[in-house]
C-alpha cells in the first residue's frame, strides 16, 4: 500500500507548510495541498480501523472540547480531564461517526495522566483494542485517529518511552547541544547546586559515556538518562581539552532542583499555534512530531500495522506532542478512578500570550517576497533548533 516509511516521513509536514507559508505562490499552495492529501489517502485506511472507537467531546451541543477514546464495554470513554473540566457543569455529550450523539457524564478521573472517564447512556460503540507490548521505536510514523474516516494528525517518534512527572526524573544539571566534532553532547549550562555542579562538571566538557554506554549524541543522551531515576549512581565519561576523565555522581530529583528557564522559548513555541493546557507530570509519553490541536487530544494513536500504541496526551509545542504508550492505558484501566468532585486539574505555568491583533500585509513586489521565502526557511531552521534546546534543558 506505501513504498516506505521515508516516504511517508519526508511528507508529514506538508499540511502544515500549506497553512503557514502565507508567502507562497498560489500554484505552489495547490501543489502542496494535493501532495497533503495524497499523504492523507494513504493513512485514512489504517486511522478508520478505529473510526468507530473514537468520539469528539462538546459541552452543551456548542462547543468542542476534546477527542475521546471508547474503552471497556462500549460504554465508557477516556477523554482528556483539563478539556472536559472546561464544560464547567455544561451538559456533555459524545458524538460519534455519522453523528450519532450519546448524552455522557463523569465516572471518574486519572490525575496522572490527565484523563477522564465518561460514561455513556445506551451506547453501541466498539471499544478500542490496544496493544500493549507493540513499542514504537525512534523514527517510526503514527498516526493521530478521530470519529469516522477522519485523520488529525501524523508524525514520528522523535523520542522514545519517558518520564515526565517531576518526581520521578533524574535530574543532572545540564544543558546540552550536539557535540559538532564527534560523538558526545557538548556541555552549554551547569546548574548551580546540581549533580553535575558539584561532580566538577563545566561548561564546554563533552559528555562522552555514561554507565558504559556511548553518548552518540543528544538523542543518546535523552534516552539514556530516561532509563535512570533519581537517587542512581552515574559513571560518567568526559572530555576537557582533549583530556578524558572519569566521575561518579548521584542523580537528583528534577521537582527538588531549581531549573533552566525553559518559559523564556515558549513565545517561540507558541508561534506554530496553540498548545495544550496541560502539557506535563505525565508518568511516562512518547514523544512525536505530530501536529495536533489541544481540542484534538485524547484520541487513539496507531503504528502503520493498525496496532492501536497510545493515545494522543498533550501538543506540548510547535512540533511536539505527546501520547500516553498503550501498555500504561491498559495499566491505568485496571485502577480505580478518582472521584470527579475529589479530582484536580493540573495547571501549567501561565506561558506569554501571543497578540491576536492582525496587521495589514504591504503589497511586496516579486523580489521582497523571494527575500521573505528565503527568511521564512531561515526561521524554520531556528525554530527546530529552539525545539532541540528546550527538549535538552533540565537533564
Amino acid at each position: 500500500m506505501m513504498k516506505s516509511n521515508l516516504l511517508l516521513g519526508s511528507l508529514v509536514m506538508l499540511p502544515l507548510l500549506a497553512q503557514e507559508l502565507p508567502l507562497q505562490k498560489e500554484q505552489d499552495r495547490v501543489v502542496l495541498r494535493r501532495q497533503a492529501g495524497s499523504v492523507f489517502d494513504v493513512v485514512s485506511p489504517i486511522a478508520q480501523k478505529v473510526g468507530n472507537s473514537t468520539v469528539w467531546v462538546w459541552a452543551g451541543g456548542k462547543r468542542q472540547l476534546c477527542v475521546g477514546t471508547v474503552v471497556g464495554d462500549g460504554s465508557q470513554v477516556l477523554a482528556k480531564w483539563s478539556e472536559v473540566s472546561r464544560a464547567k457543569g455544561q451538559p456533555l455529550q459524545c458524538v460519534a461517526a455519522g453523528n450519532v450523539t450519546y448524552d455522557a457524564t463523569v465516572s471518574g478521573v486519572y490525575e496522572d495522566e490527565d484523563l477522564v472517564l465518561l460514561s455513556l447512556k445506551d451506547s453501541k460503540l466498539r471499544p478500542v483494542s490496544f496493544a500493549p507490548t507493540v513499542k514504537p521505536d525512534l523514527g517510526k510514523f503514527l498516526i493521530a485517529a478521530g470519529p469516522g474516516d477522519v485523520t488529525l494528525g501524523m508524525g514520528v517518534v522523535s523520542v522514545k518511552e519517558r518520564v515526565l512527572r517531576e518526581s520521578d526524573q533524574a535530574f543532572v544539571g545540564v544543558g546540552v547541544e550536539n557535540y559538532s566534532e564527534g560523538t558526545g553532547v557538548l556541555v552549554k549550562q551547569v546548574s548551580e547546586g546540581s549533580p553535575a555542579d558539584k561532580a566538577g562538571i563545566k561548561e564546554g566538557d563533552v559528555i562522552l559515556n555514561l554507565n558504559g554506554k556511548v553518548v552518540g549524541g543528544l538523542m543518546e543522551f535523552r534516552s539514556l538518562l530516561t532509563t535512570m531515576k533519581p537517587g542512581d549512581i552515574v559513571k560518567i565519561l568526559y572530555s576537557r581539552d582533549g583530556v578524558s576523565t572519569s566521575l561518579e555522581l548521584k542523580l537528583a530529583s528534577k521537582q527538588s532542583m531549581g531549573q533552566f528557564p525553559q518559559r523564556r522559548l515558549e513565545v517561540m513555541e507558541r508561534m506554530g499555534g496553540e498548545i495544550s493546557k496541560v502539557r506535563d507530570g505525565f508518568p511516562v509519553v512518547l514523544q512525536t512530531d505530530m501536529v495536533l490541536n489541544p481540542e484534538e487530544c485524547g484520541g487513539p494513536v496507531l503504528d502503520l500495522q493498525g496496532n492501536v500504541v497510545g493515545l494522543t496526551a498533550a501538543r506540548a509545542g510547535r512540533i511536539r506532542s505527546y501520547v500516553i504508550p498503550a501498555e500504561s492505558i491498559v495499566q491505568m484501566l485496571a485502577r480505580k478512578p478518582l472521584a470527579a468532585n475529589l479530582a484536580k486539574v493540573k495547571t501549567a505555568e501561565p506561558g506569554p500570550q501571543l497578540s491576536r491583533t492582525r496587521e495589514v500585509r504591504p503589497r511586496l513586489n516579486r523580489p521582497d517576497t523571494e527575500r521573505l521565502r528565503a527568511r521564512m526557511k531561515e526561521m524554520d531552521q531556528l525554530m527546530r533548533k529552539l525545539d532541540e534546546e528546550l527538549g535538552s534543558l533540565d537533564r
